[in-house]
């Protein structure tokens, strides 16, 4: 964003005399034109005291106006002229050096907020909407920019925590209601291949949707299908393979509790249909205006062997836009009395109003593995290794999105003469928002 003049060029002084010690650009002026040169010194003997006026003409103006800031009638009408000018920058500027004067109140703390989201600084407007609240609780225009601020986050569920205390006209123009049956619909389908003849093509299918059950409580659910024709060896008979036909039905159930804007719990289950599988899940996340980190735990059965992943998960947005944002997450994997880590590292940005980019890779080879929460449960005849992948994020009209996505991924294939392939996926997901 270009930056718009400092506080000199945006501060125009008031008409009239000024106040005593004050002093103005005008009357400093007109002293530099009247002051005789020193008769000692001549034209040379005056250049020290012409030096002194016009570093006293640098600094006179600012320095009139931050001693004005401490006026509260001049700082309210001041910044109240900068915010409905738009003159988001100015604004700012003048801000700041009235909060570093100790010249601070819930109206200028929302007109900094509003400031600060209409140039793009959710973070920084989550700071002062957050302070005018505490400070008014009834402050409806706070509670409205906060959850706006939250919202450029895409943090929901602190959105319509605080959403609670708005009136309905708000709140369904935010589309917070506290109780929805459907929040969101989305459509997800892979189509994977791979270079192992031993490993044949393979489809995935999920169905998921989201419910708001209370302004604390939300539930997302999910079904999901897996097919794919592969070769076994056939024990005992070196060289020897069995054709399988593998197709698994799954269903993920996520429920997310708000119990404070920044803290979160996440309690999750995922059943998969073959054999014995059934992975539990549980997770505290806490949110900052730049950062959210959450720590998880999976504990569960899957194919007939308990098995545990501790995750831990950081996402930050530096500078405090919602722009651009990095990402990762670092999980070890507990499976038959051995330690399995993996790590996940990536960043994402907008690149037009309507499209996003993301990348990311990761490292670790494990039997199994669970990410996003549960969603997507990895219970694998490979052990999974190395990985990147890449999506386009399509933002449609009435809310409605679709992904786009490829992956790469390495696999060790332990048979009777170990191999590593590689399977190739491409991915659709396209969603519906209420």
């Amino acid at each position: 964003m270009k930056q718009q003049p400092g506080l000199a060029l945006a501060w125009r002084p008031t008409p009239g005399p000024s106040p005593p010690g004050e002093g103005s650009l005008m009357t400093t002026a007109f002293s530099l034109r009247s002051a005789p040169l020193s008769r000692r010194g001549g034209a040379g003997g005056g250049a020290p005291r012409l030096g002194l006026l016009l570093l006293f003409i640098f600094l006179a103006g600012p320095v009139a106006h931050a001693q004005r800031l401490l006026d509260f009638a001049y700082a309210d009408s001041l910044t109240q002229a900068l915010a409905a000018q738009g003159r988001w920058a100015a604004l700012d500027s003048v801000g700041r050096q009235a909060l570093a004067l100790g010249t601070d109140y819930p109206a200028l703390r929302r007109r900094l907020g509003a400031g600060a989201l209409a140039s793009g600084r959710p973070a920084a407007a989550q700071r002062h909407y957050g302070v005018a609240l505490r400070a008014n609780p009834l402050d409806s225009a706070a509670r409205a920019g906060l959850v706006a601020s939250y919202l450029a986050f895409g943090q929901v569920g602190p959105a319509a925590l605080l959403a609670a205390g708005l009136p309905d006209s708000v709140r369904r123009a935010l589309r917070l209601a506290p109780h929805r049956a459907i929040t969101y619909i989305e459509l997800e389908g892979s189509t994977i291949q791979t270079d192992e003849r031993r490993r044949g093509a393979a489809g995935f299918g999920r169905l998921g949707v989201s419910s708001r059950l209370s302004p604390r409580l939300s539930l997302s659910q999910s079904v999901s299908y897996y097919h794919q024709d592969i070769e076994l060896a056939r024990h005992g008979y070196p060289g020897q393979a069995d054709a399988r036909d593998i197709s698994q039905s799954q269903y993920q159930a996520l429920l997310l509790a708000q119990l404070a804007p920044r803290w979160q719990v996440k309690a999750g289950y995922h059943y998969i249909s073959q054999s014995v599988n059934h992975l539990g899940y549980l997770a505290l996340a806490y949110a900052r205006p730049a950062l959210v980190v959450q720590a998880g735990l999976y504990a569960g059965t899957l194919t007939d062997t308990a098995r545990v992943q501790a995750d831990v998960r950081l996402t930050v947005f530096p500078g405090g836009r919602p722009g651009f944002y990095g990402f990762g997450r670092g999980s070890v994997v507990g499976s038959a009395g051995r330690a399995y880590p993996n790590f996940l590292a990536g960043a994402g940005g907008r690149l037009r109003p309507w499209l996003w980019a993301e990348a990311w890779g990761s490292a670790g080879r494990v039997p199994v593995l669970a990410e996003a929460d549960g969603t997507y449960v990895y219970n694998l005849f490979d052990t999974l290794g190395r990985r990147a992948g890449a999506s386009l994020l399509i933002l449609g009209p009435q809310r409605l999105s679709l992904r786009l996505s490829g992956i790469a991924e390495r696999r060790l294939l332990a048979d009777y003469y170990p191999t590593t392939y590689t399977l190739y996926s491409l991915t659709a997901r396209l969603a519906w928002t209420w």
